[in-house]
């Protein structure tokens, strides 16, 4: 859970970085969040669960797919 913590964290760093680059004031006069960095990260926590509800449902049907039994192969064939 700590090492999720520290991915999390960075993961705001790097994008409060690079929009302060880009020219976008992520925080106020009071250190607060400002509401341009709170819609980006709603937007990039939203493509995040799409993402991972596309890959949990490939995921299961690759193993629904996913013969019960294999046919021994025929001899002399």
């Amino acid at each position: 859970m700590e090492l999720l913590k520290k991915y999390v964290e960075f993961a705001n760093f790097a994008v409060e970085y690079n929009l302060q680059r880009a020219g976008v004031n992520v925080r106020d006069e009071r250190g607060a969040v400002s509401t341009e960095m709170a819609v980006v990260m709603a937007a990039m926590v939203a493509i995040a669960v799409v993402a991972g509800a596309i890959f949990l449902a490939k995921a299961q049907s690759n193993a629904n797919n996913i013969p019960d039994t294999v046919n021994p192969p025929s001899p002399g064939g």
